[in-house]
């Protein structure tokens, strides 16, 4: 986790196969239990793991994908993992990501990392508050049915803070390529809680 040869690293054989198939768990829950609608928006990390999942779960000639339209990808700093000290969590920079991924529409960020930093990691507080700041931005947006994919420090942070029955009170982790649904519950402009969390097996 300290080694700088280890600065975001790609997916794994394993990863790739893992990546594929929550995919497929997802996109088969999207269209026999979802609300038939299609997906709108798909946020995605700028880590390159997260990347490379997502273009494998919901680009043209994925089982979602066949016969649909493509969903608008975006990819976000908000939804990165905590960052700091561990340099798997260290993301490229970002004209290298851009070569790599121009399908994606980037936000707005620095070229090179300037979170991350060796001598401190974001704490969980920290973390949450980013988490909420990510929400707050996406329940003004137009779309509705919106797919996150993002990493589990993230995702515990997320349940735990406002759905935390859905890991059991924190007893549960989640496991690299999980796939949770559930809604997003927002009053007055401000994202209050999420309910009807599921994980998909």
């Amino acid at each position: 986790m300290e080694d700088p040869a280890l600065t975001d690293p790609p997916l794994t054989r394993e990863g790739k196969a893992m990546a594929i198939e929550a995919g497929e768990r997802a996109c088969m829950w999207w269209r026999t239990t979802g609300s038939g609608e299609e997906i709108d928006l798909v946020v995605t990390s700028p880590l390159t793991r997260c990347i490379q999942t997502t273009m494998m779960g919901f680009l043209p000639g994925t089982k979602y994908a066949e016969g649909r339209r493509e969903p608008k990808m975006v990819c976000s700093e908000l939804a990165r993992e905590a960052y700091g000290v561990h340099y798997p969590d260290r993301r490229r920079d970002l004209s290298l990501l851009k070569m790599h991924w121009p399908m994606l529409n980037f936000e707005p960020m620095t070229e090179h990392d300037d979170l991350w930093t060796a001598t401190g990691r974001e704490t969980i507080a920290q973390l949450q508050e980013r988490i909420l700041k990510f929400l707050g931005i996406l329940i003004q947006m137009a779309e509705s049915n919106v797919v996150v994919v993002s990493h589990g420090v993230w995702i515990e942070a997320c349940l735990n803070m406002l759905c935390p029955e859905a890991l059991n009170h924190g007893s549960r982790r989640v496991y690299n390529c999980d796939v949770f649904c559930g809604d997003c519950i927002s009053e007055d402009g401000k994202v209050v809680r999420l309910q009807n969390v599921q994980l998909i097996q």
